[in-house]
């Protein structure tokens, strides 16, 4: 496998005539290089920006009539299997065939489409995209070879061919960069990231690869010890995780190999596999999509990287027209429908039941698969619960159970109607055996408020879906335990409610019939246009804000739940903020405050580096590029967890009396789902305790204490509000929401983020930061788990802002107003002006390298002064990572 991992290292070579392939170890072929072709093309199809094209053009055909083909000379000097790939339009339905020498035609899936950028001028999603797409291998004789395309959609035979290549050894995509190849290309004061492949060899610098096991469960399960996680041999563990999606089916094996080695080097340690193993129409299970996960889990386990499964979200299954009855999302319905219940549990037997052919046992028994996601993002008191949004069938399924449940508390139903003081709806049928449920505004405090008449009928169906949810989540455990064979952790669900001070504590304990809880959190803000929920394009409006402000719901503020491990499984700054470099260095030192047992960012976009712009990126300089830093320190516990300063008990009847609870939180959505609260309804968002809490230590909530123990801090000690700073009760953390800067002061980590060319120097235990770019991070730590002071090897890391080459927006600089290009790769980094002094003792002289992006030493020289007691060090401004060694 480390043999396979250092063949990716190729190089370039064309001449004259036919193209041949060198010894170079690749053939490099540009669509419009054919000897003969039969293309017409199209003014709209063939309006795109080249600059995101291999060469600055392409080949591309746009009519009706005969297919056209498109014909290349080749020589190859050496015989054998060759891996071929293509650059070519995979989206809106094109058809792509190719043949070798005289040979029948073979279709090319386009199915498994990689780095898929839209490259229509206007930034429409239509048709005018391009992807990498891996054919195969194919048999090439030694000698002249004439190999030829055809392009054959029913809908004008309309395709694009960029370029396509042959190589001897694997070959893994960098967009229109080949094989060690640079291009330089970045706006105005900002400097090219465009890495080469990692060949992952020992000279490596920066490397967290040792962190992690050598194999992924092999100690036995990860398990939770109290409100902790513990490796199987006892020894406690955080989770610095990445979301992977449906990204795994369009990567092959090799890609597959090279992303978990490319997330355990920057310090990944468990992977959320969030997709279904199902298409979105078809309950039956894909094969080839369960045969992905298998592969993929095995390629994170041999990196020491775990797994948690996430395979069902109401927005990827549409159960009615399963049934012919509309196109509905499936939420709410796996609570308490037979037929979704039923699939669904085909579905996880599948999953865990089926012989992994790579590992040789079911994922069910295999110990690298940690934790088990019940569900996705769903829950009876979010406001899909409503009447409209299932089928009339479905509901009156729903109306049933609600009336049985009643027929079991009070005897009949015209009792319970009593117990309600006579409330009725126009949908109750007493003599069916069913009664009406209301909508989920009817729940919160407003809807109390405006129908206060209903409030025993609330607190009837409050407690009835309460009793839904949990049992649902109880009996899909035993399921997975008595049927699955699993053994490992599980998590409930991970949503948000209607109302987070009547609700929120309620929906946490349905949690509680699993070990770990979960929730998710987005810092994401006006950004405007159509289909801005999930894309970025060109006519958006936007502006950048960072997070540190307070001035937003801010995802990393939670409410632990005592006894039960705690994990955040989705969280990220969505693009198109500029202001994404505090994610990491944010996550990891208030997550590390918070206690918080796992972090996964969303989400991964490629196996490599992203290479155009999404609404929710990971695989780009400034968030992946500040994990060696960030995982470090969140690992390795440099940061101290926080005391309890709100300790909050409460008892189940008094939650479900709807009595309410004083600590809650803001919800911190994304645009996708906070598009479903209605902008008129929004229960009660008010904030009882001061939310600064949240940065002074954990919060924390238990069903089982006496109420009248429950403690809140006097926050006077760690929060000013004048001077608009909060200090952690460790000490070791203090935010200036004014000013937008927090520092982050420890033995072994110590650095800076935000807006720091305001606030100047900053003075720390062993370092002193400065920097000039308005926004940034700095991060100082100990590479051997050493305080900095005493350490041999330290990492000083670096980060701003980063775009894509060509974003450009109505306001200078490409931070706010209406985007008018997205640009295309590389993706550019703000170029770095900050100098960190260091204060160190004992031996050894200090020796400064600069690596690169993927941590290797360079040959650049970095600027190093010494005065007495301070070695002061210049960062180079195209480089991230400088390693001090002594």
């Amino acid at each position: 496998m480390r043999l396979l991992r250092c063949l990716f290292l190729l190089a370039v070579f064309l001449c004259a005539g036919s193209i041949s392939l060198g010894a170079e170890e690749f053939l490099w072929v540009e669509g419009e290089a054919a000897i003969r072709q039969t293309m017409s093309r199209h003014g709209w199809y063939d309006s795109v920006e080249k600059d995101s094209l291999s060469g600055g053009q392409w080949l591309s055909h746009f009519a009706s009539g005969e297919p056209p083909i498109a014909e290349y000379a080749l020589t190859i000097p050496v015989g054998g299997a060759h891996h071929f790939w293509v650059r070519a339009n995979s989206v809106a339905g094109p058809r792509l065939s190719y043949r070798l020498d005289r040979g029948a035609w073979t279709e090319i899936d386009l199915t498994g489409a990689i780095e898929n950028v839209n490259i229509a001028s206007d930034g429409k999603p239509d048709m005018r995209f391009i992807s990498w797409i891996n054919v195969g291998t194919i048999e090439l004789a030694r000698g002249a070879h004439r190999l030829a395309f055809k392009f054959h959609s029913d809908n004008n035979n309309h395709g694009g061919l960029d370029c396509f290549v042959l190589s001897r050894q694997p070959f893994m995509p960098r967009g229109v960069l080949k094989p060690g190849q640079r291009t330089f290309k970045a706006n105005p004061g900002y400097f090219a990231w465009e890495p080469d492949v990692d060949p992952s060899t020992d000279k490596a610098l920066l490397d967290l690869r040792g962190l992690n096991e050598e194999v992924a469960g092999r100690n036995g399960r990860v398990r939770a010890a109290g409100d902790r996680l513990v490796l199987g041999n006892g020894k406690p563990v955080r989770f610095w995780a990445a979301n992977v999606g449906g990204l795994i089916h369009r990567l092959d094996h090799q890609s597959h190999v090279y992303l978990a080695r490319h997330l355990a080097k920057r310090g990944v340690n468990m992977v959320r596999l969030h997709g279904g193993i199902y298409s979105s129409r078809n309950p039956a299970v894909d094969t080839k999509k369960l045969d992905d996960v298998h592969h993929f889990v095995w390629a994170l386990k041999q990196e020491g990287i775990y797994t948690k499964l996430s395979f069902y979200f109401p927005a990827w299954f549409r159960l009615d027209p399963w049934h012919k009855q509309g196109d509905r999302w499936s939420f709410m319905m796996l609570f308490f429908d037979r037929d979704m219940q039923r699939i669904y549990f085909d579905w996880a037997d599948a999953l865990l039941k089926t012989p992994n052919p790579y590992t040789q046992i079911p994922l069910g028994r295999d110990p690298a698969v940690a934790m088990l996601e019940v569900q996705n993002e769903d829950s009876h008191f979010f406001w899909t619960f409503a009447k409209k949004s299932a089928p009339p069938e479905r509901w009156e399924r729903l109306k049933q159970c609600y009336g049985d449940w009643l027929k079991g508390k009070y005897g009949t139903l015209d009792k319970a109607v009593s117990a309600w003081r006579g409330v009725r709806l126009p949908g109750d049928d007493p003599a069916g055996g069913k009664m009406e449920l209301l909508s989920a505004w009817n729940m919160t405090s407003g809807g109390l408020e405006n129908a206060p008449r209903q409030r025993l009928r609330v607190i009837d169906q409050v407690r009835f879906l309460t009793e839904n949810m949990r049992g649902f989540y109880t009996k899909a455990i035993a399921h997975f335990r008595d049927e699955g064979g699993y053994t490992g952790l599980t998590s409930c669900g991970n949503w948000r409610t209607a109302d987070p001070s009547l609700l929120g504590p309620l929906e946490q304990y349905c949690y509680t019939a699993g070990d770990v809880i979960d929730h998710h959190g987005y810092f994401d803000h006006n950004h405007k246009g159509e289909g801005a929920s999930w894309s970025v394009r060109p006519g958006h409006t936007f502006s950048s804000q960072s997070a540190l402000s307070l001035r937003e719901a801010n995802p990393l503020s939670y409410v632990e739940v005592a006894g039960h491990p705690s994990i955040i499984s989705e969280i990220g700054w969505p693009m198109p903020n500029m202001y994404r470099a505090e994610w990491p260095f944010l996550t990891a030192a208030y997550g590390s405050l918070n206690g918080l047992d796992g972090i996964f960012h969303f989400s991964v976009g490629s196996a490599g580096w992203d290479q155009s712009v999404s609404k929710f990126p990971m695989n780009n300089p400034v968030v992946l590029g500040g994990f060696f830093a960030t995982a470090l320190l969140y690992r390795n516990h440099y940061v101290q967890e926080g005391p309890s300063v709100v300790k909050e008990n409460v008892t189940l009847d008094d939650l479900l009396a709807l009595k309410g609870s004083e600590v809650f939180v803001r919800p911190a959505l994304d645009q996708l789902r906070a598009a479903q609260v209605p902008p008129a309804r929004a229960g009660r968002i008010g904030e009882p305790i001061d939310p600064r809490l949240f940065y002074v230590g954990r919060v924390t909530r238990s069903f089982a204490g006496k109420p009248e123990d429950s403690h809140v801090l006097e926050t006077t000690e760690f929060v000013d509000p004048k001077a608009k700073t909060i200090r952690s009760a460790t000490g070791e953390l203090e935010l200036h929401y004014g000013a937008q800067v927090v520092t982050l002061n420890t033995p072994k980590a110590q650095g800076a983020a935000g807006f720091l060319k305001a606030r100047g120097g900053v003075e720390l235990n062993d370092a002193t930061i400065r920097m000039a770019n308005d926004y940034g991070t700095v991060l100082v730590v100990a590479l051997d788990d050493e305080p900095l002071a005493r350490s041999k090897k330290i990492l000083i890391q670096c980060t701003t802002m980063d775009q894509l080459y060509g974003w450009k927006t109505s306001a200078p600089g490409g931070m706010e107003g209406q985007i008018v290009s997205v640009g295309a790769a590389p993706w550019g980094v703000q170029k770095i002006q900050a100098s960190v002094a260091l204060r160190l003792q004992g031996p050894g002289t200090p020796r400064v390298v600069a690596c690169d992006e993927n941590g290797y030493p360079t040959e650049k020289k970095t600027q190093v002064s010494c005065s007495v007691g301070d070695l002061t060090i210049r960062i180079d401004e195209t480089i991230p990572y400088t390693v001090v060694l002594r």
